[in-house]
């Protein structure tokens, strides 16, 4: 026996975090999610898969474009000529408002619908399969949904669960939220998690995880995104991550003494053999006071922003500065206030009075003020700190 797992594939949603891109790189990440979800149908045809599961979030919200919808129902219908079911299950960001209003899909789709529901199927080798899951009809859902799951089917070769959620206690969390065990004393052969977009094991074997987004949409969602391709081992339903994002969010290091005439195109010819397309936050190790300056000041971003070409397989949409050591030194007397201070100031709560007074949403806040932004912020004052001591020697403005 043989399906794809995947979820969250956010049809529709733009990619975050870009001030400026240039023409030919906003048609590429527009067209980027459907590249990946073709792939995955490429993919699902050509192993002959028994089903595909789609466990929530196809689109970014209840009202995708007619692009978004229309995209999808022509991969589903690529697996409808193909005779390969889909499940699907809708989660928080594509909760149906209205069943009517969704769009016509092929009859190979299967909708699970508000409660707790077991469909049956038969693989071409004849074994029988139990598939139970549900969607969301309002953003948030607090109560027990794990509860409403029957027990593995005794009838049933393989039993398989679709759930669109968060680990977390019942009552306490706005996604469906589950613990691991309630999951384990349904003893399923497999439960095909959605919500989160990074891959995420909760349990070896059997299997319950979440197989991520399909393309990341920032520049929080690094590395390969794809889907699992799950096959029948003896008595086990064992995954393999597939990737098929096109375009990649990585961070990548490059020590250089260049100098500012000459660092743009030494930098741009190290990344210029790329397989798929990276989106890259550059953390430049450099001395050179000159450099350091044009990375702070913008001036850097925007040369490599000009020197782009549709030909690349790569855009730099992100400069940090680091220096040999990887560590900005400070003049003596700043050194002791900073490291005296620096734990104080850099905080969510500080810089939520500094620049968020405003903002009460626990989403927003965790967006803009998490772990990575905290330490830009600060590897941003340390370099500032770093150039003003060396203006004085080298009198850069």
């Amino acid at each position: 026996m043989k399906f794809i797992h995947a979820g969250d594939l956010h049809l529709g949603n733009p990619f975050g975090g870009l001030s400026v891109t240039p023409d030919w790189l906003t048609d590429k990440l527009q067209s980027a999610t459907e590249t990946a979800v073709h792939r995955l149908v490429d993919d699902a045809i050509t192993a002959a898969v028994d089903f595909v599961v789609l466990a929530g979030d196809l689109f970014d919200s209840t009202t995708p474009d007619a692009r978004a919808q229309l995209d999808l129902v022509k991969e589903l219908e690529r697996l409808a000529t193909a005779n390969i079911p889909v499940y699907i299950g809708f989660g928080n960001h594509d909760y149906v408002v209205d069943w009517q209003r969704l769009p016509t899909f092929p009859k190979n789709v299967t909708l699970f619908p508000e409660a707790v529901t077991t469909y049956d199927l038969q693989t071409q080798n004849h074994e029988t399969v139990a598939i139970s899951g549900f969607s969301y009809t309002q953003r948030h859902i607090t109560t027990d949904q794990v509860a409403q799951f029957p027990m593995k089917a005794n009838q049933a070769d393989w039993h398989i669960g679709v759930y669109h959620g968060a680990v977390g206690e019942v009552g306490s969390g706005n996604y469906a939220p589950f613990n691991l065990q309630a999951l384990q004393d349904k003893h399923y052969d497999y439960w095909a998690l959605g919500h989160i977009h990074v891959r995420e094991t909760l349990q070896a074997k059997p299997f319950i995880g979440y197989s991520g987004s399909i393309q990341g949409l920032d520049k929080t969602e690094t590395n390969a995104k794809g889907y699992y391709m799950v096959e029948s081992d003896g008595d086990e339903l064992v995954p393999t991550f597939t990737p098929v994002a096109p375009i990649t969010w990585v961070t990548a290091s490059l020590r250089t003494n260049r100098d500012l005439s000459t660092v743009v195109q030494y930098v741009r010819e190290q990344f210029a053999a790329k397989d798929e397309f990276e989106l890259i936050t550059l953390e430049l190790i450099t001395e050179d006071p000159n450099v350091l300056s044009a990375i702070v000041n913008q001036q850097l971003l925007a040369q490599f922003v000009a020197a782009a070409q549709p030909t690349d397989m790569f855009f730099i949409y992100d400069i940090q500065a680091q220096t040999q050591d990887q560590q900005m030194p400070l003049p003596a007397v700043d050194e002791t206030y900073w490291s005296e201070t620096v734990a104080d100031v850099f905080t969510r709560e500080q810089l939520q009075k500094l620049g968020l007074k405003q903002v009460t949403d626990v989403a927003v806040l965790d967006h803009f003020l998490n772990e990575q932004t905290l330490q830009e912020l600060q590897t941003a004052v340390q370099t500032q700190l770093h150039l003003a001591q060396m203006g004085d020697e080298y009198h850069v403005d």
